[in-house]
């Protein structure tokens, strides 16, 4: 069975200023981070099936690998893992949510599970890791997308529960959340319901794209709703972060039913209100393919060679040119994102880095 395969990338070395920040945050372990940025030299695997996770390391050197239940309890008392040559390492022993510490010849890097090792939802993903443009980066185990969780098992649930999930935001409509209904970890006491009814936005009429085998009108279809997602479902967005913003419902995960466009766009602001540059941001947008394994090929096995299969592919994927179609209203109506965050949706934006950086 296919591994969950997440790598965190990065090169250079880190700005002096990081280490000094986490410093200065009590809810953040000073330590994590140290010397030259390693974070490109380290992946991070994790087996849906089972949870067990492993490690890779990409260079050869001293290393050894701490891990804690959140950012500020890393044990650097006792590694778990250690060696001194590159390769890919089973970490036995450890089957729920962790945050790890790697250290690498005396520098040290934090890492964690880009996608979540659950059966249920494989679009279950931890939006740490990415850095900003200003060199920081965002903490790992607090903020989570999704898609929907009607069919999470047992032990997606335990997994989440370590993870000690707190808050759950639904962007689904009253009719979806009715039909598949969420399960969720007992940690979980707050469900906010922010209602994005998609519909046929843009005027199409997906049943009739379907039937028609119309290509265009099925990439327009995604075009036309993130055009539409910025215009007219700003309260919606708003109370988002408004949410986020609050303090004190994190750990915290948002989704709609596939977790790739309501979703996937409130995954764009949230990291653009950190300083994650676009192209940054739009990857991890885009990451929604692999981890649903959404493929032409894959569309054209189950539906045939003819346009119904290129149809379902790109209104189940998600494609750069959708993605793009809001970056490009919120800066012909609003400016820049920037303007949009602040103004439109009353993003504080140093209130909102003082609570999601290292």
């Amino acid at each position: 069975m296919k591994k969950n395969i997440i790598k965190v990338s990065g090169a250079g070395i880190f700005l002096l200023f990081l280490a000094a920040s986490c410093s200065k945050n009590d809810s953040v372990n000073s330590s994590l981070f140290s010397g030259k940025d390693i974070s490109s030299e380290a992946e991070i695997t994790a087996s849906a099936e089972t949870k067990t996770p492993s490690i890779s390391i990409g260079k050869s050197g001293n290393w050894k690998l701490y891990s804690g239940k959140t950012n500020a309890s890393v044990n650097f008392d006792n590694n778990i893992l250690s060696g001194k040559s590159s390769g890919t390492f089973e970490i036995t022993g450890q089957k729920n949510f962790q945050i790890y510490c790697l250290d690498l010849d005396g520098s040290r890097t934090v890492l964690g599970v880009r996608q979540l090792p659950v059966s249920g939802q494989r679009n279950f993903r931890d939006l740490g890791g990415y850095k900003t443009t200003d060199g920081r980066v965002v903490k790992w185990g607090t903020v989570f997308r999704s898609g929907k969780c009607n069919e999470l098992t047992d032990s997606d649930l335990l997994y989440l529960a370590s993870a000690s999930l707190k808050t759950v935001v639904d962007f689904r409509s009253e009719s979806e959340k009715a039909s598949e209904p969420d399960k969720v970890p007992s940690t979980v006491v707050n469900r906010k319901d922010l209602p994005i009814d998609a519909g046929n936005l843009g005027g199409y009429d997906i049943t009739d794209i379907f039937v028609k085998g119309d290509v265009e009108a099925a990439k327009q279809l995604l075009v036309e709703g993130n055009k539409a997602f910025i215009l007219d479902f700003q309260s919606e967005y708003r109370r988002f972060f408004e949410i986020l913003q609050s303090g004190d419902n994190t750990p915290l995960m948002f989704h709609c039913t596939a977790g790739k466009d309501r979703a996937g766009l409130a995954a764009v602001l949230f990291l653009s209100s950190l300083g994650v540059d676009k192209e940054t941001a739009i990857q991890d947008y885009l990451l929604t393919n692999a981890c649903t394994n959404a493929t032409l090929e894959n569309m054209q096995a189950a539906y045939g060679q003819g346009n119904l299969a290129t149809c379902m592919y790109y209104v189940y994927s998600v494609q750069r040119e959708y993605i793009q179609a809001a970056f490009d209203t919120i800066e012909s109506n609003y400016g820049s994102v920037e303007n949009f965050l602040t103004n439109q949706l009353n993003v504080d934006l140093n209130k909102m880095k003082s609570l999601y950086l290292y």
